[in-house]
């Protein structure tokens, strides 16, 4: 599962930098009135006039537009101080491409640090989700009774998860939210188990095991 966390933000990577290159290939094809129209196509709904969106599109251009040998230059040709190219970042996360993928599509970058954290996180995540319900089963012998106990130490377990997510992601307001994040995370978790644990008896009884 860790390999799988990894490649599929390889592949959000990689989808991003191929939307990217399209864009900027589509920006430099468009004549200023189509840029334009794609602006207010963004910023339009959110309440931005038309005069405002041809002055930001404008503004953009002019950050999209230079040559990498002759240096930075604004749309009409002047060039533009490196201090202050580098101060706006303009060849990375400035001008209309970054302005188009980001807002326009909501697409952001994903560092190649993503990929491993993914991983990681993943892959422990089931090890630790896998091997919690086992633990009772290495210490008692008889295994309708560590059946027990493993319910017993995954329930606790989901619970304190809930509250921990409830915290984390913000949802807890008030204290039933606390109590709603437990016992909403302990149902999920119970009905995965229980049908689980149906599917295996019934293919037991059946006798395709």
């Amino acid at each position: 599962m860790g390999i799988g966390g990894f490649l599929a933000s390889q592949a959000e990577r990689d989808h991003y930098r191929y939307l990217r290159q399209h864009t900027l290939q589509r920006v430099h094809r468009s004549c200023a009135g189509e840029i334009e129209r794609e602006v207010l196509g963004v910023l339009g709904p959110v309440g931005v006039d038309e005069p405002t969106c041809r002055a930001v599109a404008r503004s953009l251009h002019d950050v999209e537009d230079h040559t990498p040998e002759g240096g930075y230059h604004n749309v009409n040709g002047h060039p533009v101080d490196d201090r202050e190219a580098l101060g706006i970042r303009m060849s990375k996360d400035a001008g209309l491409t970054a302005f188009f993928v980001k807002f326009g599509q909501g697409l952001e970058e994903i560092p190649n640090k993503r990929m491993y954290i993914s991983a990681f996180t993943i892959g422990m995540g089931y090890l630790l989700g896998g091997i919690i319900p086992l633990l009772p089963y290495f210490f008692v012998p008889k295994a309708h009774i560590a059946l027990i106990y493993s319910s017993v130490v995954t329930g606790v377990i989901l619970l304190i998860f809930g509250v921990v997510k409830a915290r984390v992601t913000g949802a807890a307001q008030r204290p039933t939210d606390y109590v709603w994040g437990a016992f909403s995370t302990l149902m999920v978790g119970g009905l995965a188990a229980a049908a689980a644990f149906g599917i295996v008896r019934a293919l037991e009884k059946s006798g395709h095991f």
